[in-house]
Formats: C-alpha cells, sequence, structure tokens
C-alpha cells in the first residue's frame, strides 16, 4: 500500500492477490477502525502468464471514511484488461465495517465486515466476513479472516461460497511490517470441488511508511494448486 496522509488520508496500494473465481483484490485486511478516518486508495495486480493463462492486470479504486468510532463504510470500483480495452468496468463493491471489540491487556481485536458486489457479467455476491488480530508477542501478531457469501440475481448457483485468509505479521521499530499471508478460496457449500481445483495461495508482504505522508504495501502470492495462478505481482 502507498499511501499519502493530509488531513485526510489519500492512499495509493500495490495489492497483488490470487485468481479465484475472477482476479482477486483484496488483502488480508484488519479489524481496526480509526476514528475521524478518511482515504482513497487504488490497487493494481499483475499476474503473468502461465499454464496456458494470458497476462492479467486489475486495478482497483475505493474511498472510505468512518461514520463513528466503530463503524467504516467503503466504496469500490474495479476494472480488469480484456482482449478489447486496457480497463474494462468488472465490479462496484460497497462495504461497512463494525469493529466490535478491542481489548488491549488480551491483545485482541474483532470486526465484521457487510459486502454487497455488483458484478458486470457474473452474478452479484452478498457477502460477511469476520476479521481478527491476536497479538502474540511485542512484535508478532496473527491475523485471520474467514468469509462467507451467496450469490443473487439471474445464473447465481446455489449454496455459500466460502473463503479463508490469513497472515503472520512480524513489526520493525520503524513501523514497518513483514508479512507471510494465505489465501484459501474453497468454492461453494453445493459443489466442493477436489483440492487441487481449488485456489490457494501463500506468499511475502511487506508494508511500512515513506516519510511522513505515504506509506507502502507490496506482496507477492505462488500459488499451491493447479487451478491457481503460479505466481501474482
Amino acid at each position: 500500500m502507498i499511501a499519502l496522509n493530509w488531513d485526510r488520508r489519500l492512499a495509493v496500494a500495490l495489492l497483488f492477490s490470487p485468481v479465484a473465481f475472477a482476479q482477486n483484490a483484496g488483502g488480508v485486511f484488519g479489524p481496526e477502525v480509526t476514528p475521524n478516518s478518511k482515504a482513497a486508495e487504488v490497487r493494481f495486480i499483475f499476474a503473468p502468464a502461465s499454464d496456458g493463462r494470458p497476462d492479467r492486470c486489475t486495478s482497483r479504486f475505493h474511498y472510505q471514511q468512518t461514520i463513528s468510532d466503530s463503524i467504516r463504510l467503503r466504496g469500490v470500483i474495479q476494472g480488469a484488461d480484456t482482449s478489447t480495452s486496457d480497463f474494462d468496468y468488472d465490479l462496484v463493491q460497497f462495504e461497512a465495517q463494525w469493529q466490535f471489540a478491542e481489548d488491549e491487556d488480551r491483545g485482541w481485536d474483532s470486526a465484521l465486515r457487510l459486502d454487497l458486489q455488483i458484478a458486470d457479467d457474473r452474478p452479484d455476491l452478498i457477502a460477511l466476513n469476520w476479521t481478527s488480530d491476536v497479538l502474540l508477542s511485542e512484535r508478532f501478531f496473527v491475523r485471520g479472516i474467514a468469509q462467507g457469501g451467496f450469490q443473487i440475481g439471474d445464473n447465481r448457483q446455489d449454496g455459500l461460497f466460502l473463503q479463508s485468509r490469513f497472515g503472520l505479521n512480524y513489526r520493525t521499530d520503524p513501523g514497518y511490517t513483514f508479512q507471510i499471508q494465505v489465501f484459501n478460496f474453497w468454492g461453494t457449500t453445493s459443489d466442493f470441488q477436489d483440492l487441487n481445483d481449488q485456489n490457494h495461495s501463500i506468499g511475502p508482504a511487506v508494508s511500512g511508511p515513506i516519510g511522513e505522508k505515504w506509506s507502502f504495501e507490496a506482496s507477492s502470492l505462488f500459488g499451491l494448486t493447479d487451478a491457481t495462478a503460479d505466481v501474482d505481482l
């Protein structure tokens, strides 16, 4: 993530994520909601050609703002390159995150996030995410996300779509964070596929400040199954 921080916060992000049903531009997001904050962010994702798949690029812009000490709203628009255009609209998404737990003594934060995704050429999606941070020591913490979602509209697939994400994080004194991230897309409860036909990937990430106003995050992922892209940059 590359971020610029003024009276309001402007962020530019380089986040590299796996391919699941369509290329994914999400991250291992945390539960923290910062009061009185605003942010804009753009993300770029590139998956090199592999296993007969062509090069793929996805870009995403979002704006978020807190409306209370524990609730944050976000709007997202995402596009991808196609055979006819460098940027074709892919989806818009609306998110509402509620941080319901912040326990400094026990080192545990937790939040729920409700997503409404309106897609261009596939059924829309409603999903609920649960994200938590658990402090292991002064420098190490682990983050986990569980998501369940269902499609709506024409040509929807039955069942609950399931995914999980995990991150092991190490923080240094200057404010840098080094991570190992794991993404798991399990499919739907109506038609679980074999493990090798699911999308699973793992990879490193690093984030931190650039001066007083900017910060960044960059990561890469490596596919663990035949159905997953070999590398996302």
